[in-house]
């Protein structure tokens, strides 16, 4: 689908169901959401989803509990979520920030190191998984951090998918619906006028 970005959806096609104006893109790109958790309460946290039109939460955690956030403690997630109609996966064991696997981390500094994850089988059989699911429904991949710009879903994950041509949309805390152009611009505090120089 082609996107005029000046128009939001329910201008350009009157007749979809959307509670919310969402802004097409000027490119024909495939689509992937992130959230975080974050410390959100669990009616604002489904509140979000539903606002965004979710219909598959896919849970890249590691360790797919909270002790701040109890919502979001995988099981119950799994059965809040059920009760409105959102599917709920987990694949942090196969595109989680922190592997358990050794080799994915520097011997010297201990650090993670993405690149390594991206060219790991399991990781890419997770990617796989991911872009299947695109192809038919609204995903949404879900962590803790609240801003992408911190999380592994944008910095791990989104990077590798840019590269498969789908671009990722950031719900925020605040309701919001941001591109990484505009994440990158918030960042740098550019206005939103200015062209960014990518």
């Amino acid at each position: 689908m082609y996107w005029d970005s000046n128009l939001p959806l329910n201008v350009v096609n009157s007749s979809l169901d959307v509670t919310r104006s969402f802004y097409i893109r000027t490119c024909p790109m495939k689509v992937i959401y992130s959230v975080g958790h974050s410390n959100n309460n669990q009616k604002t946290f489904l509140s979000l989803l539903k606002n965004s039109n979710i219909e598959i939460l896919v849970d890249v955690r590691s360790n797919p509990n909270s002790q701040w956030a109890e919502f979001a403690n995988r099981d119950r997630l799994k059965e809040t979520l059920n009760n409105i109609n959102i599917q709920y996966l987990y694949m942090g064991d196969l595109l989680g920030g922190h592997p358990s696997d050794p080799d994915c981390f520097d011997s010297l500094t201990g650090k993670i190191n993405y690149q390594v994850i991206q060219e790991k089988e399991y990781f890419k059989s997770g990617i796989a998984r991911l872009l299947q699911g695109i192809d038919r429904y609204r995903v949404c991949i879900m962590c803790a951090e609240e801003d992408p710009s911190l999380c592994h879903r944008r910095l791990l994950i989104g990077a590798y998918l840019q590269k498969q041509g789908v671009e990722m949309l950031h719900i925020r805390g605040d309701n919001r619906i941001q591109t990484d152009e505009e994440l990158w611009k918030e960042k740098m505090r550019v206005s939103n006028d200015q062209p960014a120089l990518l």
